[in-house]
């Protein structure tokens, strides 16, 4: 059996972690990319390298030191929405072979342990209101309703 591995994501770890968020967009379960996911994950990284982080099955792709079967990326906002200092969780995806194993559940505690380790107090995500398992993800792990309301202009 792999064992599971969290770390922090390396620019060889991309193209996985696209492929991952690929999948959703492909399912419809989010909305269609009009940009380069490898690029965003790049400039996440180049941005906030300890907020990005994978979970590898150690051993399945020797030459890469393992396959990348989930991720998460967060960013840290300075005076964001008149809120001091505080962490944001922008992105995260478990390859849907390996749902239900707890790595998702693994990749936000990470997360949030960074968030708490640097001094942050509160962290936020975004979520649709129709989206209910990735509510129930962010519930497992801490997360409730904020005092924010999400508003759009189109």
């Amino acid at each position: 059996m792999t064992e599971t591995i969290i770390r922090p994501m390396k620019d060889k770890d991309i193209s996985q972690a696209a492929g991952i968020h690929r999948r959703f967009l492909e399912d419809g379960l989010i909305q269609k990319a009009e940009y380069s996911i490898e690029d965003l994950f790049a400039a996440f990284i180049e941005h906030s390298p300890k907020t990005c982080i994978v979970a590898v099955e150690d051993g399945t792709v020797a030459e890469e030191g393992g396959a990348v079967v989930g991720f998460i990326v967060g960013d840290i906002k300075e005076w964001s929405f008149g809120v001091e200092r505080t962490g944001w969780i922008e992105i995260v995806g478990v390859n849907p072979e390996h749902m239900g194993r707890g790595i998702g559940k693994a990749l936000g505690e990470a997360l949030v342990s960074y968030f708490r380790d640097v001094g942050i107090k509160e962290v936020y995500t975004s979520v649709k209101w129709d989206s209910g398992d990735l509510i129930e993800f962010f519930k497992s792990i801490g997360f409730d309703k904020s005092g924010f309301i999400n508003l759009v202009y189109e």
